[in-house]
């Protein structure tokens, strides 16, 4: 018994032997499991229209997407708990060209690039059901069709003024003016999302007294505007309100020129929120009140770095969709970090809960994926600048009623 109790301990001590020998040729300690392989960059994707009758607002909010990876590229990129470390981001930028179908398919192809968000905007609308088939987050600016968020999708998100937003930021802007016509016009382009912005208007309308006399219907890029122009000076408009691309308010301000039509006011939301508006249109484009999503004079963290790097690179005054398409990168890179993987349902889960400051200030967003207070900024042009006229306590100068 003795004999076999000695063999037991033998081999205990035998044993303890080898289990340290094991430790120290493996470091002296237990090996802890590594962090799966990160990956060099984390793809972003930007579905903008370069092209097409669109491209005057998707180059510029390119623009921003890429000054916002750069500046944040500078830093390392966004840290993933997931890696342990941070990975620089990179934008896979498809172009809609302009075409509600080249969107559906460039939204497909961003799905098959498996990128874990995509940042998007003004015609990325006609790609709604593909985010949301795919379980792919899209951060959208620069659309306001609030039907869009009443339909109960959870990977749509907007950073921007909703249609009622903008007509009540319009009202708001004509309503202390002195004199202010109760004769209004509206020009409408047979769009859905423009259809919804004067729905609300005319619901709004009896609250600051205003009486549309005319109403008029036009096809985008329509070569006549002579109807809606003589319809709304017969009916004696003073003011008229519309919402179409630039090349159809060009069209609208010189065939009005042409029909000696000059209302007190004009509105012109999309097309004037534009810095090339006045270097194109000159005189002709003088005072056209716009309300866009950004502009270069607000005070927010960021704002005077952006515009300087916007000078330096495109020669010109930041672009309103370039302050916007840049607080949707910075967004993206903030759910990112907070998700601490690339997993697109935690990623849209980050988004959800967004609460931060941004070039286009605090944005936080509402159960249904709108922001919450978006920005109410109102701008008009005068002497070639686009001033920004409401509110009080933004403004750079006050509106200019009625039309000299």
């Amino acid at each position: 018994m003795k004999g076999e109790n000695e063999l037991k301990k033998v081999g205990f001590v035998l044993f303890l032997v080898m289990v340290v020998a094991s430790l120290v040729i493996s470091g002296g300690c237990v090996k802890q499991p590594t962090a799966p392989t990160a990956p060099t960059s984390i793809k972003i994707g930007a579905l903008v229209d370069l092209t097409g009758f669109d491209a005057g607002s998707g180059q510029p909010v390119k623009n921003g997407y890429d000054l916002a990876v750069a500046d944040i590229n500078k830093g390392g990129g966004v840290y993933v708990k997931e890696y342990g470390k941070k990975i620089p981001l990179e934008l896979v930028v498809m172009d809609g060209e302009s075409d509600a179908d080249k969107i559906v398919a460039r939204a497909e192809a961003l799905n098959a690039q498996n990128v874990p968000a995509v940042c998007t905007a003004t015609m990325g609308i006609s790609a709604v059901d593909i985010f949301e088939k795919d379980k792919l987050p899209a951060v959208t600016v620069l659309i306001t069709a609030s039907y869009l968020w009443q339909q109960g999708r959870e990977y749509w998100f907007g950073l921007g003024m909703m249609n009622p937003d903008v007509v009540t930021t319009m009202y708001e802007v004509f309503k202390n003016a002195p004199q202010m016509s109760t004769k209004w016009a509206l020009w409408e382009l047979q769009q859905d999302w423009v259809a919804e912005l004067f729905q609300v208007a005319q619901q709004k309308a009896s609250d600051y007294g205003i009486n549309y006399v005319y109403h008029g219907k036009y096809a985008m890029l329509s070569p006549d505007m002579s109807p809606l122009i003589n319809g709304a000076k017969d009916a004696g408009a003073e003011i008229v309100f519309c919402n179409g691309p630039f090349p159809d308010d060009i069209t609208l301000l010189k065939q009005m020129a042409q029909l000696g039509y000059k209302p007190k006011g004009i509105i012109m939301v999309e097309g004037a929120d534009d810095p090339a508006w006045g270097q194109a249109l000159g005189p002709l484009g003088a005072y056209v009140v716009a309300s866009p999503a950004w502009h270069p004079s607000l005070d927010f963290p960021g704002v005077k770095e952006l515009n300087a790097a916007y000078q330096a690179k495109f020669g010109t005054v930041a672009h309103i969709g370039a302050g916007a398409a840049y607080s949707c990168i910075q967004v993206v890179a903030n759910a990112i970090e907070r998700a601490g993987t690339l997993d697109r349902e935690a990623i849209r889960d980050a988004i959800a809960t967004t609460d931060m400051m941004t070039v286009a200030g605090q944005i936080k967003l509402d159960a249904t994926g709108k922001r919450i207070d978006p920005l109410h900024i109102a701008v008009q042009w005068q002497n070639g600048v686009m001033e920004l006229v409401w509110p009080d306590n933004m403004k750079t100068k006050p509106l200019i009623y009625p039309i000299p």
